[in-house]
């Protein structure tokens, strides 16, 4: 990215690709008095602050002003490390559309979502939003085969640590592994920087979209994607 690049991309669009290039250096967000400050490095939010805002709500702040402009300084760093926070940029960016998601289809009243299912290794959160589309995407652990576990979220992370949306119990997948995200035109995948990668039918990805039948390996965990239409 050049230093003023505010013409071409939304914030959104800026902050996520520094989060895919890894770059390094402070984004500053701008709109009448607000002013945020965002440092990222290695595809992660450092730090933010803004006058009245600091860290994940800093970024969520900016990510909300709409028609912002922006500046972009490379090479910058956050001037005291020790309150670094260390937000997975493209993470924080899919939850934040996962939310915008949420309230369009609320506006819209539709709200199915179905029943979140449980296995030995795989255990999930309660919390329901709605699907962003007429499906219900589901998901079949290979050490049970007859057992459906839906995404009632539209944008689900997976990972062995307890913050996950979908906890695996499993010590070859990471903290925070992927994350499922529920769009218009199928189910997307997207690899957290796992330490063991994340596979669809067999071949590593860093991000894409899996079709029902797929089969998503995380570490030595396999589980097959799969949908259905919602019961009248």
């Amino acid at each position: 990215m050049t230093s003023l690049d505010n013409q071409l991309f939304t914030v959104e669009e800026a902050l996520t690709r520094l989060g895919e290039n890894k770059e390094q250096g402070c984004l500053l967000v701008s709109k009448g008095v607000d002013l945020i400050i965002i440092f990222v490095q290695d595809g992660f939010v450092l730090n933010a602050a803004s006058s009245r805002k600091n860290g994940k709500d800093a970024v969520d702040q900016a990510l909300h002003l709409a028609e912002a402009s922006y500046q972009w300084i490379r090479g910058v760093k956050p001037p005291d490390p020790t309150h670094n926070i260390y937000l997975h940029i493209q993470e924080f960016v899919v939850k934040h559309g996962d939310v915008l998601k949420a309230k369009a289809a609320e506006a819209s009243k539709l709200s199915d979502t179905g029943k979140l299912g449980n296995t030995s290794k795989i255990k999930a959160k309660g919390e329901e939003t709605v699907s962003a589309t007429k499906y219900r995407y589901y998901l079949i652990p290979d050490d049970q085969p007859t057992t459906k576990i839906f995404l009632t979220k539209t944008a689900t992370v997976l990972g062995r640590d307890k913050s996950s949306d979908l906890v695996i119990d499993d010590f070859n997948v990471s903290g925070r592994h992927c994350i499922l995200d529920i769009r218009n035109r199928g189910l997307f995948v997207l690899d957290l920087d796992s330490t063991n990668g994340s596979y669809v039918n067999g071949v590593l990805i860093e991000d894409g979209y899996v079709n029902p039948g797929d089969v998503l390996e995380l570490g030595s965990y396999r589980v097959t994607v799969n949908r259905e239409l919602p019961k009248e």
